[in-house]
């Protein structure tokens, strides 16, 4: 099937609420990039919300929220958002991703703590 942010969907398909939680993210060490969410085939998913938590004691930290649409070359959607030592971010734009879509986010430590929440849509 095409895409459906493209074509439409069909009318037959599936609604589901999803979260994900990364607890302590990977750092420098492995590019910072941990993936969020990878749309499959036949598939919209719009991210509800996004908490990021600095759990660093001693210093501030930094991300960026990237995304590969289709799965090229990653398009920053967040730069260098800075969060205070033990202070928390939310992000909560919606954000439609479609399949072959993939959201990573980028941190420049492992005191990072990530829950994302979505809705995952399946088209038939």
């Amino acid at each position: 099937m095409a895409n459906p942010s493209t074509t439409g969907p069909s009318g037959i398909g599936t609604e589901v609420l999803r979260r994900k939680g990364i607890i302590h993210g990977t750092n420098s060490t492995n590019s910072g990039r941990s993936t969020l969410v990878t749309v499959g085939t036949d598939m919209i998913v719009t991210v509800l919300s996004i908490t990021i938590t600095n759990n660093s004691g001693a210093a501030n930290k930094k991300f960026d929220l990237e995304v590969k649409i289709d799965g090229g070359t990653a398009m920053k959607l967040l730069a260098n958002v800075p969060i205070p030592t033990n202070d928390t971010f939310v992000f909560n734009d919606r954000i439609v991703l479609t399949e072959t879509d993939v959201l990573d986010i980028v941190c420049d430590s492992t005191d990072h703590d990530v829950y994302i929440s979505y809705i995952e849509q399946e088209f038939e």
